[in-house]
């Protein structure tokens, strides 16, 4: 884990229990209200760093194509990100909202603070937008 990313931990760990963080080489998860946000460093890219949290699994969409294009339509010079992305991770068939930032962001504990509530907003917003796509509560599906 790189210098920077230990001291985000660290401020994390300001606000949060610190048994709510776990880290590994490429960086550190934090558990936030039960939602994991991981932020790492991919290997070679210096000076960026990322935040990300999986949106839902897209096996749960009734209606994965409605999601895809209101997707499509929210990253659209990121109208609907706050600047993250929406992406899909094709092996866990999964949805993923990504954020990147500069490596040496947030001066102290209230400004990641902010910034993961700003991040976990977001997040909230396209969870809400994939249960849109579930069927009706009440509607019974069959089971094998």
């Amino acid at each position: 884990m790189t210098e920077h990313l230990t001291r985000l931990a660290d401020l994390a760990a300001s606000f949060t229990s610190p048994k709510d963080i776990s880290t590994d080489e490429l960086g550190f998860t934090v558990d936030v209200a039960g939602v994991p946000l991981t932020f790492f460093v991919p290997d070679g890219f210096a000076a960026s760093a990322y935040c990300r949290a999986l949106v839902a699994s897209l096996d749960k969409a009734a209606l994965p194509g409605k999601f895809a294009e209101a997707a499509l339509r929210g990253n659209f010079f990121w109208r609907a990100t706050n600047g993250a992305t929406i992406s899909l991770n094709e092996s866990e068939n999964a949805i993923y909202l990504t954020d990147r930032f500069d490596e040496a962001a947030f001066e102290d504990s209230q400004a990641l603070s902010a910034y993961i509530d700003e991040f976990l907003t977001v997040l909230r917003s396209w969870k809400n937008r994939l249960d849109a796509c579930l069927p009706p509560a009440d509607t019974k599906e069959a089971r094998p």
